[in-house]
């Protein structure tokens, strides 16, 4: 099963022999440079219990990281992603990952190594944690393809970094949101924000509604589709595939946004695949130019908060939240791949709503001594 052979004083050298491929090759590893040969012994225990969990034993695997992260990306991963997260995930792998990592073996790359990698991301590129962030979730994912293949025993990015303090999501109150829609009623804009404030979309997937995804009479609205704009082309797509797989979902509306929308529908008979939101040109809509737009709007109204066509989404999740929508109905509604992002997301609202918890149980219990 192994054999050592000691090279000289302090250099020990093992062959394990693993068995053979499926194209009835050897399998062995080789390797040298232990100080003694109990340093061996233990090596060839690790090797073997890794063999016996079905991982590929290291030296077995002579793939380079930048071969590796090029075919994850083009087999794999670019194929469940959007054009611009492509372009984004590019950027990445070619500007910081392959030239700093691309060299190594993939079974060669360690902790220590990723930490450094890390760390002069922070400190000799001067990014900022955010952005080293991103790129190491990249590596994350793929390393753990790399761990479900059996190519590698364990996923080497659990390493110490800057914590990135998270900024509190702004949203409107019943009462702003009221304001709004009340002073935007007769406006181009009354349609989208009433849409985005009853559903919660976010607002690639308002701009890719059609009337098609729109069941009145059972009062719902399906979220199929997005529309981005290509980072390179600039040109307006319309893609299916959405940011998480959760993304594909059916919301329920309210009678308001009904009673709204069939009125439209009534008004100019639309075909099926016309776009709910269309530009002022009666185009597809791009979402850059609504965001900006309603940005815009919400500037001549100093009395309320100052928040972006997104936070439309924050504003939907809270005021579901503090009217006791259950958690995970609210983490369906948005979308999101599980509860744990939704409870993450809403952290504050839900320690708001500790006091309010105990101002419910002692309404409970002074009413209960009450009847006594």
């Amino acid at each position: 099963m192994a054999s050592y052979k000691q090279l000289n004083k302090y250099n020990w050298q093992v062959v394990i022999s693993l068995g053979y491929d499926e194209n009835g090759k050897k399998r062995r590893v080789k390797k040298q440079g232990f100080r003694t040969k109990k340093e061996a012994e233990v090596f060839v225990t690790e090797t073997l219990t890794k063999k016996n969990h079905g991982y590929i034993a290291p030296t077995n695997t002579n793939i380079l990281f930048k071969d590796f992260i090029t075919q994850w990306f083009n087999d794999y991963k670019s194929l469940s992603i959007g054009i611009n997260t492509r372009t984004n995930y590019l950027s990445r792998i070619n500007t910081h990952i392959i030239p700093k990592l691309g060299h190594y073996k993939l079974t060669d790359i360690t902790n220590n190594i990723i930490q450094n990698f890390y760390n002069d991301l922070i400190n000799k590129e001067k990014l900022n944690p955010s952005s080293a962030k991103k790129i190491l979730e990249t590596l994350n994912n793929c390393f753990k393809y790399a761990q479900k293949n059996k190519l590698i025993y364990t996923v080497p990015t659990e390493i110490e970094t800057i914590k990135i303090n998270k900024k509190e999501i702004e949203f409107w109150t019943k009462e702003e949101l009221k304001f709004f829609l009340e002073e935007i009623k007769d406006t181009y804009l009354y349609t989208p924000i009433l849409i985005a404030s009853m559903t919660g979309v976010r607002v690639g997937e308002l701009c890719g509604i059609r009337w098609c995804d729109i069941d009145l009479e059972n009062g719902y609205i399906n979220i199929n589709n997005q529309v981005i704009q290509d980072k390179n082309s600039k040109n307006l797509i319309l893609s299916s595939i959405l940011k998480t797989s959760t993304s594909k979902r059916s919301i329920s509306i309210p009678k308001l946004l009904i009673t709204h929308l069939g009125g439209i529908k009534a008004q100019i008979n639309p075909n099926k695949l016309d776009y709910v939101i269309l530009n002022r040109q009666n185009e597809m809509c791009n979402p850059r130019n609504i965001s900006m737009e309603f940005t815009k709007k919400v500037a001549k109204y100093p009395n309320i908060n100052q928040i972006s066509i997104h936070s439309l989404r924050h504003t939907h999740a809270t005021l579901l939240i503090f009217n006791g929508e259950n958690i995970k109905v609210i983490s369906d509604r948005l979308g999101h791949k599980d509860i744990s992002v939704t409870l993450n997301t809403y952290t504050h609202v839900m320690e708001d709503m500790k006091k309010d918890t105990a101002k419910l149980l002692d309404s409970l219990f002074s009413a209960t001594a009450n009847s006594c």
